[in-house]
């Protein structure tokens, strides 16, 4: 089951969530970014930090 932290990637944030599937876990957290992070889109720099900061 993937899983995902905020701290992985060097951010203050208590965030973390998992899902049955990378797709499902990509979309909580560009949800989470929108909400808590301001972000409407992720950068590819941010966006490639997450991919690899993604524990299967």
């Amino acid at each position: 089951m993937p899983s995902f932290k905020c701290k992985d990637i060097g951010l203050d944030c208590p965030f973390k969530a998992d899902a049955k599937t990378q797709d499902e876990l990509m979309k909580k957290i560009a949800a989470h970014a929108a909400s808590a992070h301001g972000m409407k889109t992720v950068p590819p720099e941010t966006m490639a930090k997450i991919k690899k900061a993604i524990k299967p």
